[in-house]
């Protein structure tokens, strides 16, 4: 079943999503496996949001611990909170 992930990091900026999505997906013509739409945007009070949506969860939970996390210790990254919940509805026109 299809998920939608809203993760939040309050003491991410533009700068530091960049570069920890450069890392995690190099080649932006081959996605991870799985995902279906992928927005990053400034937190609405302060900080940085990434709002995804995928397949599955454990199609993002594997590419969370195999590509997100350690871009974003190689960086020095703070931790963000990743909310996971399963999607009712989608219109993709």
């Amino acid at each position: 079943m299809a998920v939608l992930v809203v993760n939040q990091g309050a003491e991410w900026n533009q700068e530091l999503y960049q570069a920890t999505f450069d890392r995690a997906i190099p080649d932006r013509t081959n996605p991870p496996a799985g995902l279906v739409a992928h927005f990053g945007a400034p937190g609405e009070g302060g900080g940085w949001q990434v709002i995804d949506v995928w397949e599955t969860e454990e199609q993002f939970r594997r590419f969370l611990e195999e590509s997100v996390i350690p871009a974003a210790k190689a960086l020095g990254a703070p931790p963000f909170d990743s909310q996971v919940v399963k999607l009712y509805n989608s219109l993709i026109p």
